[in-house]
């Protein structure tokens, strides 16, 4: 089996710790790597996720990141139509350093594809609560739902596609890659105290949408454009989310169509047949996501018509969030599923993995490249990473991508190389 891609992610604070040469040299060696990227634009979160210290970081045992801050320069100008401006780290050992080009020009000596990544959220939630609330994702009451932006508030969508721009513009990237929070999902709705749930109750997960968003203004005003009658599909899921989320200590009228609805066997087509509102509620989000991807596609063209725009899928029903890819194959060059189900010890047999990519490939066709990604952290064992890189040499992927180098062991990088020899795996030059 031939791919293209052998992909690695790497953090500004990696590279300012272990320098740059040696973490691409590393991956290079270890992995057979010849493609990376920098996480550009990286969200709140603990380094490194799944264990509790790094690996081999010879400064620090563990990093806790700024919020949705930018490690490389940008042009303010491309900024002038919206009121959100790039926010950059206030770390002192991060600063005057654009990490992008520092990572971009060594790669290109080793000659590698390079690329960077804007993660899951691309502003400061504290920052935007405090002076920018309205761009913000609502829920069905609506109160704020944190690190959600609305793509149908036209500030949002014009600091995305500015960022998106911008990288492409003035950086030397064969791809961007983003994570980007999509519409809220909510919480899966659980079963009742009678009956065991089920983490495959593909119905609570349907009706936890009705706890996410988006309900704002700017939404409102989208629909009705677009033909939707707004007003009735919000009280009417107000209805339903009043009957799903009722318990024997609130909403005491509903609680027993709560638990006969729950307890049923229906199906999530019942649930659309019964409730056309929330048909079209997912039908206007999806088409908002559509329009969203396409006019970021577009507009980083005219910045370089050779960028390869690529979504890292990071939800198991991305279609709950908005993201349809049959409806967004056209404004994607390529997408990157980050199924880590090796970090766990692989409980399932890859049985996710499969099914994620497989309805990932239905949707983009075979023409368009995607990208599996597998852990190399601790709780997975060579044995797996070896096992994970077999199940994928058969599924028809474009490309690995390793998640992620911070947390990953020398012996996991090694696997890697093996795994792929043992699976038949060549790299297409």
């Amino acid at each position: 089996m031939y791919i293209k891609e052998v992909a690695s992610s790497l953090y500004p604070w990696d590279l300012a710790d272990e320098g740059v040469e040696t973490c691409v040299d590393n991956v290079v060696e270890h992995s057979l790597v010849n493609s990376v990227y920098l996480v550009g634009i990286m969200h709140k979160e603990k380094r490194p996720l799944t264990n509790l210290f790094f690996t081999h970081n010879p400064k620090r045992k563990f990093y806790l990141p700024e919020d949705s801050r930018i490690y490389y320069r940008m042009d303010e100008a491309n900024f002038k139509n919206t009121p959100l401006k790039p926010l950059y780290s206030e770390r002192e050992f991060l600063q005057g350093k654009d990490w992008l080009d520092e990572l971009t020009t060594y790669g290109r000596k080793r000659g590698l594809k390079t690329g960077a990544e804007i993660s899951h959220t691309f502003f400061d939630c504290e920052v935007a609560k405090k002076e920018f609330p309205d761009v913000l994702q609502k829920n069905i009451h609506g109160g704020i739902i944190d690190r959600h932006y609305c793509c149908n508030n036209d500030d949002v969508k014009e600091y995305m596609k500015a960022i998106f721009y911008d990288t492409v513009k003035n950086h030397d990237i064969d791809f961007i890659q983003t994570c980007m929070m999509l519409f809220a999902i909510g919480e899966p709705v659980k079963a009742p105290w009678f009956m065991d749930n089920d983490p495959e109750n593909k119905v609570g997960a349907l009706l936890g949408t009705l706890k996410g968003g988006c309900f704002c203004d700017h939404c409102r005003t989208k629909a009705i454009d677009q033909g939707y009658d707004w007003d009735q599909i919000v009280d009417d899921l107000k209805g339903l989310e009043r009957l799903v989320h009722a318990t024997a200590y609130n909403n005491l009228d509903s609680v027993m169509d709560n638990h006969v609805l729950m307890g049923s066997d229906l199906l999530e087509t019942g649930l659309l047949l019964e409730y056309p509102s929330l048909y079209q509620f997912l039908d206007f989000r999806m088409k908002s996501i559509s329009r969203l991807f396409k006019e970021i596609n577009a507009y980083i063209k005219t910045a370089n018509p050779n960028i390869d725009f690529r979504y890292n899928n990071y939800l198991r029903y991305p279609e709950l969030a908005g993201l349809d890819f049959a409806a967004v194959k056209d404004h994607l060059d390529s997408v990157r599923d980050s199924d880590y189900t090796e970090q766990l010890g692989n409980p399932d047999k890859f049985k996710r993995k499969r099914n994620t990519l497989l309805k990932i490939r239905r949707g983009i066709g075979y023409d368009k490249d995607l990208i599996a990604a597998f852990a190399p952290r601790p709780n997975a064992t060579p044995e797996i990473i070896r096992e994970s890189i077999k199940v994928l040499s058969t599924l028809g992927v474009d490309g690995l991508s390793l998640g992620h180098y911070d947390g990953a062991t020398f012996e996991l990088l090694d696997a890697v190389k093996q795994g792929m020899y043992e699976a038949g795996i060549e790299i297409r030059k």
